[in-house]
């Protein structure tokens, strides 16, 4: 598999792409490209941006959306275009997209799986997905990508995001501007795939269970209301610029005992605020009878979660060396993080190395599964790393 990688700072969105794409046909040498992924900012022109790739590279399979920060192997940056093209002698690569997220997010993940299948003759192993990032029940989303797929079959992106302005994302599919959709990238055939998830977040004290929840909205903590249950471990129910987590622990068992030392067995939920009713907004929402525990973290705590996320993918990498690899961090890990961000980036190339190929961004959400479980899940303030490669 042949991965190239394109990163323009331009704020002008022709020039942004052409630039990128430049810097891909260096080392594609005249070669089209099979498939793409596309990051950038909220504010370029996007529609300009799928003109100019499939200008070069017509009829590419081709996803992505906008960001809170766009990721790659050689810089992190806002406001930028980031692009990734794809080449495989036997993998095979398929596009599709589903409308209607908000309202009907499982029918909107079924047509984008329906459409992206129309034409592969062979298994699955991996779905990279960029769906809408304000006011879907991703839950909802992702239990139907994986339905459909097969509960084998690796589910991992991000929600798409626009900077903290809580207005609008869009997503992009082959050539075309969506906002409320559901974008997937489908890799079939001959492929390794890897994937790590962590946070830097560590659970403390014992657990609890959710006893009353609709939807992103959690009601009681072991039977008793939530505001009070929180007011009463921590001594305040002031949420602003709280480092604490929710750790959820979807699977039964999961929990029950604290986790040992470097098992990752929970995905993060962050706490927003608290209603006038006393209900607590919570992102992901959290199922009732879910295990819970409180989570902290220091800055230097959630930046070592990037090199337990990349060295957990390349343990588990069954190929001998990573071809390419996709990283999803979290807009909530931006935040915290600030002027130092950056430093992801350079966790990120101490532990997976400089010369692999990498592209992502900075989500308003993370997707992929947990170490010994087939389910994808969303996930809050994480690292995510995907490693694939095309096999021998």
């Amino acid at each position: 598999m042949t991965a190239v990688i394109g990163h323009s700072e331009d704020l002008d969105s022709a020039d942004a792409i052409e630039e990128a794409l430049d810097a891909c046909a260096a080392v594609l040498a005249g070669r089209t490209a099979q498939a793409g992924l596309l990051f950038a900012g909220a504010g370029h022109d996007h529609q300009a941006l799928m003109d100019g790739v499939e200008a070069r590279h017509p009829g590419i399979q081709l996803i992505g959306g906008t960001t809170h920060g766009e990721f790659s192997s050689a810089s992190v940056a806002e406001d930028s275009v980031v692009l990734m093209l794809l080449r495989a002698e036997r993998v095979r690569f398929r596009a599709g997209v589903g409308e209607g997220a908000r309202t009907d997010p499982g029918g909107a993940a079924g047509q984008a799986v329906t459409t992206a299948l129309e034409g592969l003759d062979a298994p699955v192993r991996l779905c990279i997905t960029v769906p809408e990032g304000l006011g879907v029940d991703t839950t909802a989303l992702l239990e139907t990508l994986s339905t459909e797929l097969g509960r084998g079959v690796p589910v991992c992106g991000g929600l798409a995001g626009d900077q903290l302005r809580l207005e609008q994302t869009y997503q992009f599919c082959n050539g075309r501007v969506y906002t409320d959709a559901v974008p997937v990238l489908l890799f079939a055939g001959p492929l390794h795939v890897a994937t790590g998830v962590a946070s830097g977040w560590k659970p403390m004290g014992s657990s609890h269970r959710v006893t009353d929840a609709t939807g992103p909205r959690v009601a009681e903590i072991d039977g008793e209301p939530v505001r009070d249950f929180w007011a009463r471990y921590f001594g305040s129910t002031d949420l602003e610029g709280t480092p604490n987590q929710i750790a959820v622990y979807p699977e039964a068992g999961w929990g029950d005992e604290p986790s040992g030392e470097g098992m990752i067995d929970y995905y993060l939920a962050a706490p927003f605020y608290f209603e006038e009713d006393g209900r607590l907004f919570m992102q992901p929402p959290i199922p009732v009878g879910t295990r819970v525990r409180f989570a902290d973290a220091t800055r230097k705590q959630v930046l070592s979660g990037v090199g337990t996320s990349t060295a957990s993918a390349r343990a588990s990498y069954p190929g001998e060396a990573p071809e390419a690899a996709l990283v999803f961090s979290c807009a909530g890990r931006h935040a915290m993080l600030g002027t130092r961000v950056g430093r992801e980036l350079d966790e990120f190339n101490a532990s997976i190395g400089p010369d692999v190929p990498a592209v992502g961004f900075y989500t308003y959400g993370e997707i992929c599964p947990l170490p010994g479980s087939p389910t994808p899940y969303p996930h809050g303030s994480t690292f995510v790393t995907v490693l694939i490669g095309e096999e021998a």
